[in-house]
């Protein structure tokens, strides 16, 4: 199939998944201001559009290099490839820049029958995404907004979606799936309360918020957010006449709604309902909290052969320890999946040791002010210094996170 009949799928894709979207979002009792702030919001500093061009164009042949690779870097036990961490991480980095007061426009629109309007403010909501998506030669579709319950036990929608990005060149089709989510929230000790997955992720022990978040409805909706994700994959993936290497990314909280996520295709991929033209890759995880414990770990070192799992933490990001093991003891112990890579912005990357079946050393909640090595532009500092050739991996050493 060409390039120009593939893109030509992916327009009746698009309206079919914005649709969908749109029909899942007039579920949810819109907030017309926005969630109470949390002190660590004012502390949290994302890249903008103009800052992620620059990094883009800075750094083409290490997305071009990932692209050639279908984002994939070999099968769990491969050595790192960069150039995929780079890409992947400008993915979430991107999603970020979706305009959430354009996306309640839309679904006002769509609810009052408008839906020309409706797909135009649609479309509109992520034009900043797509821009930056055209330079990497890619396209990109929202797939489903999150459910997120706040601590207060009232609903807000505050951004927490999952997107994907899919190359435009068929010669090597991927997709690469991603779920930002507001950062401060992953400081807020009611997040983490554990609650056992009945009948997905393995039944293993998970965060009681992040796994609402994928597995829970909004009120009245008949599908959960993670069946939306796979449905929404599955048409990407159909469009084309190959099969598509899927790989899932997520930064700081979204790096948690990624983890679990990229474990629940695991499991399909095990039991033969992985989406129909799709093979499983890698996973990418930039900043991610804690949020389970053990046996969701376990099952990705038995079950993950084909792809590999990287948890990439930057030096002196205080996210990663979240939540502190003072909290785990009363709720239990919370372990990191394996994967781990410690970044630093001027010496060599070192790997991190497994922390399954361990206690994690002693924390207390990071403070507002410790947040800025959690912050996007400390991530791609630290990547420049661990892709740059003349560095190198500490494979025989392993240090504390």
């Amino acid at each position: 199939m060409s390039d120009l009949a593939f893109q030509s799928r992916m327009e009746v894709v698009h309206q079919h998944i914005s649709i969908r979207h749109l029909e899942q979002l007039t579920h949810l009792d819109l907030q017309r201001q926005a969630p109470p702030r949390l002190p660590e919001d004012d502390e949290i500093i994302l890249a903008d559009l103009n800052e992620l061009k620059k990094w883009s164009y800075d750094n083409m042949d290490a997305i071009e290099a990932a692209k050639a690779s279908s984002c994939h870097g070999g099968p769990n036990g491969s050595r790192i490839d960069w150039n995929n961490v780079f890409l992947s991480f400008m993915e979430t980095c991107a999603s970020y820049l979706r305009d959430n007061s354009l996306l309640i426009k839309a679904v006002d629109a769509y609810r009052e029958g408008d839906n020309e309007k409706a797909l135009e403010l649609y479309n509109k909501s992520t034009a900043d995404i797509k821009a930056l998506a055209k330079i990497w030669g890619m396209g990109f579709e929202m797939f489903a907004d999150l459910v997120d319950e706040a601590p207060s036990g009232h609903s807000w929608w505050n951004g927490p979606f999952c997107a994907g990005f899919y190359s435009l060149d068929q010669t090597k089709p991927f997709i690469g799936g991603t779920d930002p989510g507001r950062m401060a929230e992953v400081l807020v000790d009611s997040n983490y309360q554990f609650v056992r997955a009945e009948g997905v992720l393995y039944n293993a022990h998970v965060s009681e918020g992040v796994y609402t978040g994928l597995f829970g409805k909004f009120k009245s909706a008949p599908q959960t957010p993670m069946a939306l994700i796979t449905e929404a994959v599955a048409e990407v993936a159909r469009a084309s006449d190959k099969t598509s290497v899927l790989h899932v990314t997520g930064h700081s909280l979204g790096g948690s709604y990624s983890t679990l996520c990229f474990t629940e295709f695991l499991r399909y991929s095990t039991i033969g309902q992985l989406p129909a033209k799709c093979s499983l890759g890698d996973i990418y995880t930039f900043g991610s909290p804690r949020l389970a414990q053990r046996d969701l770990g376990d099952r990705l070192v038995a079950d993950l052969k084909i792809g590999s799992s990287w948890r990439i933490v930057n030096a002196n990001d205080l996210v990663p320890q979240v939540p502190p093991i003072k909290f785990s003891l009363v709720t239990g112990i919370f372990n990191h999946i394996d994967g781990g890579m410690k970044i630093f912005k001027d010496k060599p990357t070192e790997k991190l040791p497994s922390e399954l079946g361990t206690k994690p050393p002693s924390r207390i909640w990071p403070k507002p002010s410790e947040l800025k090595a959690h912050q996007t532009d400390a991530y791609y500092l630290s990547w420049r210094n661990a892709a740059d050739p003349k560095g190198f991996i500490q494979d025989e050493e392993v240090v504390e996170d």
